[in-house]
């Protein structure tokens, strides 16, 4: 009686068994190969599955020499045994020949049958269909319709091949656990540099949050204290006797003959002397600094306005540098008109400093405009200004 496996039915417990070692030592070998080969790239790999698809479409399972699924799917066992993507193209490789083993069986060749189910026992036993096409031969040699195959008698593995093949699944265990081990340090490690660098991250972020603060009070500070110097400069300037620079002022409190257009305003006010008369002796009439402020102080606007604009509340209160721009074209309506204006502020320094605001506001549309302006005050409700025909005489209360 054989003692093979494909061929005697009565002895598939000792063809198990050897079947059973050869899968232990193929998974041992694989592995420790596949620890000494250099891990093939995720390119690769998938470029190898997509070869391994193609072979099996074609036919090409274990032929020709090198170019064959089965060469293939070893190949890529060695390279990544970790990897089960391999298994569902292992099976198709195995179904492929339990086919051919079913038209070689249909046709009375069992031993080409035989042959076909030999390669898939070792590579992929749990192939579906693999067991009936081998009970069918089976049965066939039992019922005589065929002769089994002559193989060479496999033996039992001795006690010593048993110890040998247990070290070496332990050792297979062993560097398995080695690998999940390293795996799992090198994922805290690179977790804890990701967490490290995240909050060195925060921390700059934070710090350099705390420099543009300081920064902004820095600047917030200085802007205080620029505000603060010219309020005091205005201060100054308001308590100091008042110099009259504009020309038809003069000639309205020298009963002078006004000038035919707006006279631009000089740094300094020499003395006037009237002009001189035929048949009259010269006067030399000067007006004091002091009678020529209190002249200034009763000045009022006694002309219709031709437009009123609002000024904004919060940037009077901010003092900010944009309230011309944000009056609605103020400025540009004052020059294109040459119109004089009345500022109606409750504080008076609110009006000099709206005043200084809409002079570099027109400046900057005609340099030649010279402004014309007085303060009304204003008793209640939000500040305005109005716009006035254009004057060639001082605004003196008549």
């Amino acid at each position: 009686m054989s003692s093979s496996y494909p061929s005697m039915p009565s002895h598939h417990n000792d063809n198990k068994v050897n079947s059973y070692m050869n899968k232990i030592a193929l998974f041992v070998t694989t592995f420790f190969i596949g620890l000494q080969v250099n891990a093939a790239t995720p390119e690769q790999l998938d470029s190898l599955l997509n070869e391994i698809d193609q072979d099996i479409a074609a036919q090409r399972l274990s032929a020709p020499v090198g170019n064959n699924a089965l060469e293939k799917i070893e190949a890529f066992r060695g390279d990544a045994p970790f990897d089960f993507r391999v298994v569902p193209l292992t099976y198709r490789w195995g179904e492929s020949y339990v086919e051919l083993a079913n038209r070689a069986i249909a046709g009375g060749q069992f031993d080409k049958a035989q042959g076909y189910l030999d390669k898939v026992w070792p590579v992929a036993s749990l192939t579906p269909g693999l067991e009936e096409a081998q009970r069918v031969i089976d049965d066939a040699i039992a019922s005589g319709m065929a002769k089994p195959a002559a193989v060479a008698a496999v033996s039992a593995p001795t006690k010593a091949e048993l110890e040998h093949q247990r070290q070496l699944a332990e050792a297979a265990e062993k560097e398995k656990q080695r690998l999940q081990a390293d795996y799992q340090r090198k994922k805290q490690e690179e977790q804890k540099a990701a967490e490290e660098k995240a909050r060195k991250e925060l921390a700059e972020q934070q710090r350099q949050q705390q420099l543009e603060r300081e920064r902004r009070a820095a600047n917030e500070q200085k802007l205080k204290e620029q505000r603060l110097a010219q309020q005091t400069a205005k201060a100054k300037a308001a308590s100091a006797p008042a110099k009259v620079a504009v020309d038809d002022i003069e000639d309205e409190l020298l009963n002078t003959k006004p000038k035919s257009a707006p006279v631009k305003a000089v740094a300094k006010v020499a003395p006037v002397v009237a002009p001189k008369a035929a048949a009259k002796p010269t006067v030399t009439t000067l007006a004091s600094a002091a009678s020529v402020a209190a002249a200034w102080a009763d000045a009022k606007e006694d002309s219709e306005p031709i437009a009123r604009y609002d000024i904004p509340t919060e940037d009077l209160a901010n003092r900010s540098r944009d309230i011309a721009d944000n009056m609605n074209g103020a400025c540009q309506a004052m020059v294109d008109n040459d119109a004089s204006v009345v500022i109606h502020a409750a504080d008076k320094s609110d009006y000099r400093w709206l005043a200084v605001r809409l002079t570099l506001c027109t400046r900057r549309i005609d340099r030649s405009y010279r402004l014309r302006h007085s303060h009304e005050v204003l008793s209640g409700g939000a500040p305005f200004l109005t716009l006035h025909p254009a004057r060639d005489t001082a605004l003196i209360r008549q």
